[in-house]
């Protein structure tokens, strides 16, 4: 259950987005009421599993910062209404996602994921500095709740560094206690201006607050969050497979497109609610490795907890109360993460020169948006509001840098090898073929592998003097090895006597076949008219 407290501070995702449109604050309240009950239906969708909809895993839903900037605009310029109808549009994308993502994929490559996770990083990192400093975007503010949210921050950083396990999974809740903790006592020594104590309001949340509309010059800021989520979705199904499945091998895609249509009905519904986007918790993956809870009974309980919440009177009016310094500093905690995912992301490639260019460029044109405001005064308001923000400035380039950079990505390479060349000879030429194609280095590095256990057999089964041929190719999502030689067969069964001669060649062939059936995701033997027998493997780059 650790999922709704840590969950509760991502409530400041819409409670800024109440703010830039305006809203008074009982409304502020009922919309912050309202998105506990969106984030408890979205969570109930996700734990289903059956009827073809939920991952049924543990994976709660919460704000995130993928629809933050496209809503604040929106907010500030057509209100609640305009960031709901929006909202409702990001749901339906993706679920339209859910259904073809997989036929995009290689148009839409790590990396392009990667670089759209760190401007992520990025914008949510400026943001909360911001708050903790107590300006706003142009620099002027009196950094009142600076010394609470400094405090915020230190105590966040050290319990997720210096402290335990199990109080590393709640850093961000102490922080915010401790950054709480320091503003009243600021208050009651003095030492802080007098405000007006903050009202609790003891009834149930309005609805619906406002009428969906549709501002379609922020449509692309929307469709591209869905299309961030609807990726992120899928990498954490991925990532719960591996953690509830010690013997997983490769994606349950059956699993992934259930989780995304979860994903894209909850916006739906929040949008229909009237509150902004959400998308799956991927730290809830870890924490389940951590406690060993794992149970979707567990998330079908989160969800109804926020549902309850939200329709407690005077919960929302708590989560008000939190000074914005103090939510500044735990944000600023978060967007650091945000910013090494993205990074990591992109760096699970041995990046070549298309994909260098392609995340670089497009990285400076996303920052450029806000570093050479001036270039972008000068373009009529239409077009200024449709780009929104440098999120789908990057995005937009970067996709089209990729599908420009696709003409002729397939990548075709031949080798010889005799056995007596040894196995690093294999590993030596498979490892610059995927630097040079721009593979995953966990595909690269079972490639390797496979083609290890495959030199420690070919001793026995290439003809003596006979030459081995080596082909691979890679067409972005995946890697196939092609392997050709005079002799004897490999055995064709993956099933090892282990009373036979181990020094015969049937022992160490079948041996062979077994492990390198580990490292690929497909490896089927051949025969070929000429006399020449061989392996064709087959390793997803996902």
């Amino acid at each position: 259950m650790y999922s709704v407290p840590v969950g509760a501070v991502t409530l400041v995702f819409p409670l800024l987005v109440a703010e830039a449109a305006g809203a008074d604050a009982r409304t502020t309240e009922s919309y912050l009421a309202l998105a506990m009950v969106a984030l408890g239906i979205g969570t109930l969708l996700q734990s289903l599993g059956r009827w073809g909809i939920g991952s049924g895993f543990l994976l709660p839903s919460v704000y995130t910062a993928i629809f933050l900037p496209p809503a604040l605009a929106a907010a500030r310029e057509g209100g609640l209404g305009a960031v709901a109808g929006l909202t409702m549009v990001a749901g339906v994308t993706g679920v339209l996602l859910s259904r073809v993502l997989h036929r995009l994929r290689s148009f839409l490559p790590a990396e392009v994921v990667g670089l759209v996770v760190t401007v992520l990083g990025i914008i949510l990192g400026l943001l909360s500095l911001r708050l903790v400093l107590g300006v706003d975007e142009t620099g002027a503010g009196n950094g009142r709740d600076l010394p609470a949210a400094l405090v915020a921050l230190c105590v966040t950083c050290g319990v997720a560094v210096w402290g335990k396990p199990r109080l590393r999974i709640i850093a961000v809740l102490i922080g915010l206690g401790a950054g709480c903790l320091m503003h009243v006592a600021l208050l009651a020594g003095g030492f802080l201006p007098e405000r007006p104590a903050p009202v609790l309001h003891f009834a149930l949340p309005s609805w619906p607050l406002t009428v969906p509309s549709l501002e379609l010059v922020y449509l692309p800021g929307f469709v591209v969050g869905a299309l961030a989520a609807a990726v992120r979705v899928m990498g954490d199904v991925v990532a719960s497979q591996r953690a509830c499945n010690p013997d997983w091998k490769r994606t349950d895609f059956r699993s992934v497109e259930r989780g995304m249509l979860a994903d894209g009905l909850g916006n739906i519904v929040a949008g229909a609610i009237g509150v902004i986007g959400m998308n799956s918790y991927s730290a809830s993956v870890g924490l389940a490795a951590a406690t060993g809870i794992t149970a979707r009974r567990v998330a079908a309980a989160a969800g109804i907890g926020w549902i309850l919440l939200g329709l407690t009177p005077g919960a929302a009016s708590l989560a008000m109360a939190v000074p914005r310094g103090v939510l500044g500093a735990v944000l600023l905690y978060a967007a650091s993460y945000i910013l090494m995912s993205g990074m990591t992301i992109i760096t699970q490639r041995l990046l070549d020169s298309k994909r260098t260019l392609t995340i670089g460029v497009a990285l400076l044109i996303a920052l450029s948006y806000s570093e050479i405001p001036g270039l972008y005064a000068a373009l009529p308001d239409y077009v200024r509001m449709t780009i929104g923000s440098g999120l789908v400035l990057g995005m937009a380039a970067a996709l089209a840098l990729n599908a420009l950079f696709r003409i002729g990505a397939t990548r075709i390479a031949e080798w010889h090898w005799r056995p007596e060349d040894g196995a690093k000879a294999l590993v030596d030429a498979i490892t610059e073929t995927g630097r040079a194609c721009g593979a995953r280095a966990e595909v690269v590095g079972k490639a390797a592998h496979l083609l290890e256990e495959f030199a420690d057999a070919a001793p026995l089964v290439v003809a003596p003097g006979g030459m081995v041929t080596l082909r691979t190719r890679f067409d972005e999502l995946r890697l196939d090895i092609d392997l050709l030689w005079p002799g004897e067969a490999m055995a064709s069964t993956a099933t090892v006597d282990l009373d036979a001669d181990t020094e015969a060649a049937g022992f160490v062939s079948g041996l062979a076949m077994m492990l390198m059936r580990h490292h690929a995701d497909r490896l089927d033997t051949v025969a070929l008219p000429d006399g020449r027998h061989g392996l064709t493997a087959t390793i997803d780059d996902r």
